[in-house]
């Protein structure tokens, strides 16, 4: 399973006879836009209307795909995708058939009696990406952790922006932020406390599976017993810590420390703002490369004239 990044780029106009063409003599009645792209007709339809256009791909004797060749997911932040690959033998042609939802309704159906090779693909889209496949028989994890807690190709999960962002200056800034605020004695920022608490959550879940296994028990008593240990974790972290009196905070070093805080703060908020402006207008990754380090340029300049 993997994540396609952006959507499939145009190449040609539709040519004349295309299989889009097909889809539109067999469902007459159902919203649909295409694209040609280098591989494949790109057919996108509505999420309500998915069903019956797949089933129409497979049962239609013009369409007849015979064959689910993959299933992708895709995160656009503000919309999740589910992009089906199919061919047909009989008819040696392929198409793409897409669908969207909105990230926190994240339902699909199940296509899984149509194609048996959607049983496991339905299953890993949905552990990566949230994906509900309505009428799945299974929808248990096939690679990660039951009870995680995030899907790891959404791009919001604790570690997105520093998996996505392998650059040495932003892994230089977010890195003097955490190294920073533990010396100065300060919070650390909100990323860090996530990935904090996402590998202590890994290590619970860990423990309780290898606990629940050496006794023995069964799936559902094991997943019981994971989802409990989270629980209890949970309560411990929100529990009350001021039951005790207060120790006093032990003086800050009179150094520029919350100076260099503050700048990493400043540095990562310009990348991230840069990097949107450059994706939004569609820009090549070294042109983004290029934007964000001019943009770091000015602000070095700008805190250097102040």
């Amino acid at each position: 399973m993997t994540q396609e990044s952006a959507p499939d780029t145009p190449v040609a106009e539709l040519p004349p006879g295309s299989v889009y063409d097909l889809f539109r003599e067999a469902l007459p009645g159902v919203q649909m836009t295409a694209e040609q792209t280098g591989l494949d007709v790109a057919v996108t339809v509505r999420r309500e209307d998915l069903l019956q256009v797949m089933q129409a791909a497979k049962q239609d004797q013009r369409l007849a795909f015979d064959f689910l060749r993959s299933l992708s997911g895709v995160d656009y932040l503000d919309e999740l995708e589910v992009v089906y690959h199919l061919y047909s033998y009989r008819h040696d042609h392929s198409a793409a058939i897409k669908a969207r939802c909105p990230p926190d309704d994240a339902h699909m159906p199940t296509v899984s009696h149509l194609w048996q090779t959607a049983n496991w693909h339905e299953r890993e889209a949905a552990e990566m990406f949230g994906f509900v496949f309505d009428g799945h028989p299974d929808l248990r994890p096939l690679l990660t952790e039951e009870g995680l807690g995030y899907y790891i190709l959404r791009k919001t999960h604790p570690l997105a922006e520093i998996e996505e962002w392998q650059e040495d200056y932003l892994k230089a800034a977010e890195e003097a932020v955490v190294q920073a605020a533990a010396e100065a004695g300060v919070p650390m920022d909100e990323r860090a406390r996530k990935i904090e608490m996402a590998q202590k959550k890994a290590v619970v879940i860990k423990k309780a599976r290898e606990d629940a296994r050496a006794k023995g028990l069964s799936g559902d008593e094991e997943k019981a017993a994971v989802q409990a240990a989270l629980k209890a974790f949970e309560d411990e972290m929100a529990a009350p810590v001021a039951a005790a009196p207060a120790a006093e905070a032990p003086p800050r070093p009179a150094d520029d420390r919350a100076a260099k805080i503050a700048l990493a703060q400043k540095k990562a908020a310009v990348i991230k703002k840069t990097r949107e402006e450059a994706r939004a207008r569609g820009v090549s990754p070294e042109e983004e490369r290029l934007a964000v380090a001019e943009a770091l340029k000015a602000l070095a300049a700008e805190e250097k004239g102040g």
